[in-house]
């Protein structure tokens, strides 16, 4: 009975379409859930959600489609957000998929993939960020787990001191380019 495509030898917790849970779930192993929940979701292996929650969600990994997610969403590992699926909340992963709509705050170590009809409204702080044409991102977005050091590739210039304004007779003279100089990279 798993419509997510993951088969395997542990045991599947299935929550049913038209099934309303006001509560907390704790679980050891996979859970399904196409029905809604209303209170937070805590789980040690993978959350599939074809659904609605309005809470929390701490897992190893997340897999959405067809969902409303309204809560932070904490994961070991990776979230993919599919098709029709509207998060209002923040997101702390290693690696992230986006296909549906966010807006929080994105943490990701790894990568975050943006898909053609991806809509972000969001800051995002990542290794690495792919955005495919077509994706819609409003936010600011750091490469601050990056491999690199931006001082290596920058250096830091000291700030010029005010120059002087000019006088009457020095502005009908003509004015040197102002274009300007090279920096060296310090090494």
């Amino acid at each position: 009975m798993n419509n997510f495509g993951e088969a395997g030898n542990s045991e599947i917790a299935v929550i049913p379409k038209g099934t309303v849970i006001n509560g907390n779930i704790d679980i050891n192993g996979k859970l399904e859930m196409y029905g809604e929940i209303n209170g937070n979701i805590n789980s040690n292996d993978r959350v599939n959600i074809c659904g609605a929650v309005t809470g929390d969600i701490k897992a190893n990994d997340l897999y959405t489609k067809d969902s409303f997610i309204e809560g932070k969403i904490e994961c070991v590992q990776g979230a993919v957000v599919r098709d029709n699926t509207v998060i209002l909340g923040d997101i702390y992963a290693d690696s992230l998929v986006i296909d549906g709509a966010i807006q929080g705050k994105l943490d990701v170590k790894g990568c975050v993939t943006v898909g053609d009809k991806a809509i972000v409204d969001s800051d995002i702080k990542a290794k690495a960020i792919q955005v495919s044409n077509g994706a819609a991102i409003n936010g600011h977005c750091s490469l601050c787990y990056a491999d690199l050091n931006m001082a290596d590739i920058f250096p830091e210039i000291e700030p010029k001191a005010a120059e002087p304004t000019e006088t009457a007779e020095e502005t009908d003279k003509p004015r040197q380019s102002s274009k300007p100089k090279a920096v060296a990279k310090k090494k």
